[in-house]
């Protein structure tokens, strides 16, 4: 398994997509900051708006996770060269659960640790700008963080929603819109930390999780009786 995975990520030549999306992050939360720290004298920032910035970008790599899927699924089989793989002595289940494992390992690994990156440079600014009132301590990040890494990792299951509905008809853009969609619905939220309970917050986690593994079950199972019928 491993060896696939480390010929899937040679083919595809995987971190030039990686930088990509991590150029795309930190734009989008550059963006997002200065929109908070220019309207600073108009409208009270709180702790809640620091993490809206530190949590955009879910989103980014929601998306990247949609890219990865058109790269290493569906674009193979506009292709037709996932045939000649599936011709290898090697079954299909492990072939496709090899390129799912990439998805999800790498989309919850930037996520965190974007997002830790993030939290950090944004943690320093506000040390010398202010412009959260009240201010921030690392105890408060290093927790929402403990607090969080659950949901990021559900974030990572949900991600693969899109291959279901891209392998429909098989379209790299059906997936990328799918994922797009996704990543405005559930990308950021900004409520986590103070509006919802612990016990709602490890409950909407695994329900994505679960949403995701169903997706993924579902769209596996289909890729192998399309290819076997």
């Amino acid at each position: 398994m491993l060896k696939l995975i480390h010929l899937e990520i040679r083919k595809i030549n995987f971190w030039r997509y990686v930088i990509g999306a991590l150029v795309a992050c930190f734009v989008l939360t550059g963006m997002l900051f200065y929109a908070v720290y220019a309207d600073r004298n108009e409208i009270a920032n709180t702790i809640s708006d620091f993490f809206f910035v530190v949590d955009s970008p879910r989103m980014i790599f929601i998306v990247f996770a949609g890219v990865l899927i058109s790269r290493l699924v569906i674009e193979e089989y506009n292709d037709n060269t996932i045939s000649l793989m599936f011709t290898y002595p090697i079954s299909r289940k492990k072939i496709i659960t090899s390129k799912l494992l990439i998805i999800i390992c790498s989309t919850f690994f930037f996520i965190h640790v974007s997002r830790i990156v993030v939290a950090a440079v944004l943690y320093m600014l506000n040390s010398s700008l202010h412009f959260i009132d009240g201010g921030i301590t690392i105890q408060t990040i290093m927790e929402y963080f403990r607090n969080t890494i659950i949901y990021d990792l559900s974030f990572s299951g949900i991600s693969l929603v899109p291959l279901f509905f891209g392998m429909l008809k098989k379209s790299v853009r059906t997936t990328v819109i799918t994922s797009i969609i996704i990543a405005v619905l559930f990308g950021i939220s900004n409520e986590e930390l103070s509006d919802i309970s612990m016990s709602s917050f490890i409950v909407r986690s695994l329900i994505f999780a679960a949403i995701g593994v169903a997706a993924s079950y579902f769209s596996i199972r289909n890729i192998v009786r399309k290819d076997v019928l």
